[in-house]
């Protein structure tokens, strides 16, 4: 049986907490060699870029592939993910993933958190304030004790209405007037931009800060200034192939001579405890996100069971005929 599920069926499905629960279960199959990203491949459209990305999951015998656009594809109903099962190919789910994405950055930001932030952190410095920035609240709330929230974005409504947002659910923010009042003396800080030069320097930060990078994974985009990646003990990502070439942040102090690639660690190797994380509460660690399938798979996985148990979604026509 195939089933369609729509964007509020898929909200309705799972929320944060079962996003947490199923990226990390993801993230430290890879690191195990029992689940498998595919790098994000682009090509040209006539006016935008297609992306397509795939991952397996042999953990739990799924595999997936996600297809979205820049263009064509704007709105939710284009951007979706075929899920299969890995024994005999049967396409499972046919997902929309226009929230499920942002859900699905938000978790695996949440996991790096956990794993890489000191214990005790209760501030959150973030600069940013769209649709992913406020899954990256959502998530990193539930992974850690914070107590306050500081929120800047280049325009004052759009802090203020992000902040006001947060207030509804009871998070304490505040917006500030500056990327460095964001950053300074925080624990845990996330960019959440679609700037094209750094709009952080590492000069602001204090010692044992933890640093999500979540904006920038186009080779014009860039969050972070040098600085930022020179300090930082620990730096790891959701992809060590897919970074080389989609994450400016990293090839640039790599192309200044300021870092080499070896020093970037795979989330899921730190995970599955292959690979070390923070080693002391004064450490600087950064992860660099890029979005990856390897998460959308597991989201859309968790969905699809959950449906199947509630008896819900759209059941297609059968297209093994």
């Amino acid at each position: 049986m195939t089933l369609f599920l729509d964007e509020r069926c898929v909200a309705d499905l799972i929320d944060m907490k079962d996003a947490l629960d199923a990226v990390e279960e993801a993230f430290r199959a890879a690191g195990n060699g029992s689940a498998f990203n595919v790098p994000r491949m682009r090509a040209p459209l006539a006016d935008g870029t297609l992306r397509i990305t795939a991952a397996t999951l042999h953990y739990c015998g799924y595999y997936g592939v996600k297809v979205s656009s820049s263009t064509v594809f704007e709105s939710s109903a284009g951007r979706v993910l075929n899920l299969y099962k890995d024994a005999t190919g049967e396409l499972c789910a046919v997902v929309q993933v226009f929230g499920l994405g942002a859900l699905r950055t938000g978790a695996v930001s949440g996991v790096a958190t956990r794993h890489l932030a000191n214990e005790d952190a209760t501030v959150l410095g973030v600069i940013g304030t769209g649709r992913q920035a406020r899954t990256q609240v959502s998530a990193i709330c539930r992974v850690r004790p914070i107590r306050e929230i500081r929120v800047f974005s280049r325009a004052p409504e759009h802090r203020a209405r992000f902040c006001a947002e947060l207030a509804e659910d009871g998070l304490p923010a505040m917006a500030v007037g500056s990327a460095e009042e964001a950053v300074q003396n925080c624990d845990v800080v996330v960019t959440a931009t679609t700037a094209t030069a750094p709009v952080m320097l590492g000069r602001w930060l204090a010692s044992g800060t933890h640093v999500n990078a979540v904006g920038a994974n186009y080779e014009q985009r860039r969050e972070l200034d040098t600085e930022v990646v020179t300090r930082a003990t620990v730096i790891a990502t959701d992809d060590r192939d897919q970074v080389r070439y989609e994450a400016t942040d990293l090839v640039a102090p790599v192309t200044e001579g300021s870092l080499r690639w070896e020093q970037v660690r795979g989330l899921g190797e730190i995970l599955a405890g292959t690979t070390p994380g923070r080693a002391t509460p004064d450490d600087i660690t950064l992860f660099k996100s890029l979005g990856v399938a390897l998460g959308d798979v597991a989201l859309a996985a968790r969905a699809y069971e959950t449906a199947i148990c509630r008896g819900v979604g759209q059941q297609l026509p059968d297209l093994s005929a």
